[in-house]
Formats: C-alpha cells, sequence, structure tokens
C-alpha cells in the first residue's frame, strides 16, 4: 500500500550545502549611500540630470502658479428689463408740443412699457399708442408722448437733461428706469414750454403764479 503522510515543515541544515539566498540587511549594508552613487556618475551625467531635475520644478512651479482661466459668461436669458431696454429720441410728432420715440429691446424676453411719465412734477404726459406697450426684442416700436403743463410758476428756469420715467416689466422683473436726454430733445421741448407758459419772450418766468392749471402746449 502506498500513501502520502502529513506535510511537514522543511529546516534546512548545513548539510545540505551552502545557502543561496542573501540576507536582506546584507544586502542593504552592501548598498553605497546615495551622494557616493551621485559622485560615482560622471559628470556630464550628472548635469543632464539636474537640468531635468530643474525643468521638472519649473513645469510644475507654472502650473501650479498659473491663474485659473476665466469662463467667459453666457449672456443671461432672463435680463431685467432695464437693463436691456433702450428710448431713443426721433424728433417732433404730428402735432405740435408732441415728440417721438423709438423704444427698443436688445435681448430676452418682450418688454411691456405701462407708463410713461415726464419726469417733472409740472409735467404730464399721454402716449400714442396707448399703454400698455409690449415691445420684442430686435423690433423696435415708435411711440409718441405729448406733453402738458400742470405749474408753469414751478417750472425750472432751464430744462438741461429733461428725462421720461417709464415702468417696465418683462418675465423676469418689473422696473421703473429714467432715460436722460441731451441735444435735440431738452431744445424742443423747452421752446413748446416757454411758448405756452412764457409768451412775451422778455419775461423769464410768469408774473403771477399759476396754482393747479394745467397748460396744453398745443396752444399757441
Amino acid at each position: 500500500m502506498t500513501g502520502i503522510g502529513p506535510v511537514e515543515p522543511y529546516h534546512p541544515d548545513d548539510t545540505d550545502g551552502p545557502h543561496e539566498d542573501t540576507p536582506t540587511d546584507l544586502l542593504w549594508s552592501k548598498s553605497p549611500p546615495a551622494t557616493t552613487r551621485w559622485a560615482a556618475l560622471p559628470r556630464s551625467r550628472r548635469r543632464l540630470l539636474q537640468a531635468l531635475i530643474i525643468a521638472a520644478a519649473a513645469t510644475g512651479a507654472f502650473f501650479a502658479l498659473r491663474p485659473t482661466p476665466v469662463t467667459q459668461a453666457t449672456p443671461n436669458p432672463y435680463p431685467w428689463p432695464a437693463g436691456v431696454t433702450s428710448l431713443h429720441y426721433k424728433g417732433r410728432g404730428p402735432t405740435p408740443a408732441t415728440y417721438r420715440f423709438e423704444i427698443d429691446v436688445a435681448r430676452g424676453s418682450p418688454v411691456t412699457v405701462h407708463q410713461v411719465l415726464a419726469g417733472l412734477p409740472e409735467l404730464g404726459a399721454t402716449t400714442t399708442p396707448p399703454l400698455p406697450l409690449t415691445v420684442r426684442a430686435g423690433s423696435p416700436r415708435l411711440i409718441t408722448v405729448r406733453i402738458s403743463v400742470y405749474k408753469c410758476a414751478a417750472l425750472p428756469p432751464a430744462l438741461d437733461l429733461p428725462h421720461l420715467d417709464l415702468l417696465l416689466s418683462n418675465r423676469t422683473a418689473r422696473q421703473q428706469q429714467s432715460f436722460l436726454f441731451g441735444g435735440a430733445y431738452p431744445r424742443d421741448l423747452w421752446t413748446d414750454l416757454r411758448a405756452s407758459c412764457f409768451p412775451n419772450p422778455a419775461s423769464a418766468a410768469p408774473t403771477s403764479p399759476v396754482e393747479d392749471t394745467r397748460h396744453d402746449l398745443t396752444r399757441r
């Protein structure tokens, strides 16, 4: 009968011959130190390694210190109405004391004009077409504003930068925005105001105050 008995650990002794393996601590003891190995390298090899180390350090510093690129912000698809609406003076209207303006929306959802004020408590404004008026982006609309005077005595001596106050809204917000004008609109408006309130060219202001009396600028 044949068989295999239990496996037992094997412990070689000196009778088995010389050992082929070298202890680990003996290997480390035989390794020369790093400085000795560096000194043993040829000078050209040391220079090459030094150049590679410097280049690697410079590359790492470049990427570490490089500012984060600024990503170009995409336009807000739902901007505030005052930020995309412009108002341009286009000259006198078809009748006296009327003034034409172009309302333009640069982008985004349509903007609705709910109210137009003349900018001064002494002045009133009515529009054609009547409000509310909706303006779509890329499709300007013309509007005619008729100015009336409530108090001639309270008018300032001159109109340097008259303005119109518009109440605007779109799908984002509802805002009150003032539009200032220079150039032709102040001249045209002041000419009509003087003709209505100060018919005597020699007088710069009325001789007696006019209280709560509305003056139609169309009357000359």
